[in-house]
């Protein structure tokens, strides 16, 4: 039989609970344990949120506590934030009905806690989804490098979303009473800033899929890169705040919400010379964060903005680098242009006792679009040879001889691998230098390049230097000279003494420490990789 202290005992707890609000809300326990497992195997399950508690696999939640998430991952795939809340009535809820002896206070303020309390309610076992596979780069796909991330957004398109629940997310049921107050506003402007921080990150990831060439070769791929830009054009903010429901127990201190970041992107594919192979547009939602009432970390939001953004980034990429791959751009392809038929060209005049003078009249300016470079003419009849560099995705292109007379030309040939372009004006009998048909020069032979650097004020520039070494590399051969090189150098021919192409003066090294070395295209590549031949 109980004793009077056991009964004393027990009547005085039920009388708190009938004189505190929310009977169920009282009675409930704090935590809960709950098995938390992953459809990705051996996938590490990590616990960033508050309020939890154990050892093992299966941890202890506390219950008072809107929402929450842990972090899964695993080498070689992406991570993922999984957001769960309390959502099956505990049986406990029985115990509401005691609200109903205390009048007015426990059938309104008592109901009301037990049913938005979610410690009356329980937390079901997780199984979080399986995660995305970095898929890697297989041999024979190019390399592609993140060159710019930007947001170019109106303040029409940054929105804000609220729900009242996980369930209402799902379901795409928007609190409309806050949310239109929000995207009504007249204080949003819009946003626009260029290379962001997050293409260091998203290279990191391509990186990870070994779509980076580590082997920094100073020689480029031309054949087997591609560059990635991408533009946020709208920015939706998805926000699930826990309910505040105050209670004598401090319930509202405990609360926590969601954020989830949804981005419209428009991506552009290029090639190694900038030009665009492909675009496309993703639009995508970030997995869900959680935002803790009362920690700490005063820059929590912000990281929380930053987490949500790469890991919306990265998704969005994922789905482009799929995309692209399908499509067959991924491919590594030819490195020559097939079936060109031999091109017989007039063959110059050899030259007698030239003079430097005499052969930069050879040399013209090419204006693009965007910029200028250098050319020189090899037949009297007005074929061109530059860099294909130079005229890459421009739409016109004008030659200015040494005397400023301009032409219109038009591209007959070109050779993206060996960096390579024939040009053709209607001119005739135009000053012309003779490709060189003999064997490698000597190394340390003297050579002269004759361009236009920098500016178009400095057309017809010559530069001397030494042949400094002969280089192969993607199956391209290349001469290296100490002779300067600047931008807009790219085209124009290595001479040597006797005015003979020795090569087409293609890139240099540039950085801190880095003097002298330049290269141009080889001369024997230029008769194998255009198929031209002197008549």
């Amino acid at each position: 039989m109980p004793s009077l202290r056991h009964l004393l005992l027990a009547s005085t707890t039920l009388a708190a609970a009938l004189t505190l609000s929310g009977c169920a809300h009282t009675f409930s326990l704090n935590y809960q344990k709950v098995p938390i497992t992953s459809a990705t195997q051996d996938a590490k399950i990590t616990y960033p949120t508050l309020g939890i508690k154990g050892k093992g696999k299966v941890k202890k939640f506390d219950r008072r506590r809107a929402y929450f998430t842990v972090k899964v991952e695993k080498e070689g795939y992406q991570t993922k934030s999984h957001p769960f809340q309390p959502t099956k009535r505990s049986p406990i809820m029985a115990l509401a009905i005691l609200n109903l002896a205390v009048p007015y206070y426990g059938w309104f303020y008592g109901l009301i806690v037990d049913f938005q309390s979610p410690k009356t309610r329980k937390i079901l076992p997780q199984e979080v989804p399986a995660l995305t596979k970095y898929e890697p780069r297989s041999e024979d796909e190019k390399f592609i490098i993140v060159e710019n991330t930007a947001f170019d957004t109106k303040g029409e398109d940054i929105l804000w979303h609220q729900y009242n629940s996980l369930k209402k997310y799902k379901e795409n049921i928007v609190n409309d009473s806050w949310t239109k107050e929000y995207n009504k506003s007249k204080k949003k402007t819009n946003f626009k800033v260029d290379n962001t921080i997050f293409t260091k990150v998203l290279n990191v990831t391509m990186k990870k899929m070994n779509f980076i060439d580590t082997t920094k070769t100073i020689f480029p791929a031309v054949s087997n890169t591609l560059f990635l830009n991408s533009s946020v054009k709208k920015f939706t903010i998805h926000n699930v705040p826990s309910h505040k429901v105050r209670t004598s127990l401090g319930l509202s201190g405990l609360c926590n919400e969601l954020l989830a970041i949804e981005m419209e992107i428009e991506w552009e594919v290029l090639d190694y010379y900038k030009q665009k192979v492909y675009t496309t547009k993703t639009n995508t939602t970030s997995d869900f964060f959680l935002i803790e009432y009362g920690s700490e970390d005063k820059e929590q939001l912000s990281t929380i903005l930053h987490d949500a953004m790469i890991n919306n980034l990265e998704t969005s990429m994922l789905k482009v680098r799929k995309e692209v791959a399908d499509k067959g751009l991924l491919k590594i392809g030819e490195k020559d242009e097939k079936g060109l038929a031999s091109l017989p060209i007039p063959r110059p005049a050899k030259i007698e006792n030239g003079r430097m003078n005499d052969f930069m009249k050879s040399g013209v300016i090419i204006n693009v679009d965007e910029g200028h470079g250098s050319g020189f003419f090899i037949s009297s009849d007005g074929y061109i040879l530059t860099a294909y560099h130079v005229i890459a995705g421009t739409k016109k292109i004008e030659v200015v001889q040494h005397d400023g007379t301009k032409t219109v030309a038009t591209v007959v040939r070109k050779n993206e691998a060996a960096d390579l372009a024939l040009l053709k004006v209607e001119l005739k009998d135009v000053p012309v230098l003779p490709i060189a048909e003999t064997a490698d020069p000597e190394i340390g032979v003297d050579v002269w390049a004759i361009g236009t650097p920098k500016s178009v004020e400095l057309g017809q520039s010559v530069s001397k230097g030494v042949l400094s070494a002969i280089r192969k590399a993607n199956d391209v051969v290349y001469l290296q000279t100490d002779v300067p090189l600047n931008g807009g150098n790219s085209g124009g021919p290595l001479i040597d003494k006797n005015g003979q192409v020795l090569g087409v003066v293609t890139s240099k090294l540039v950085g801190i420490g880095t003097e002298g070395v330049g290269f141009a295209i080889s001369a024997k590549e230029i008769f194998e990789r255009l198929k031209i031949q002197y008549q």
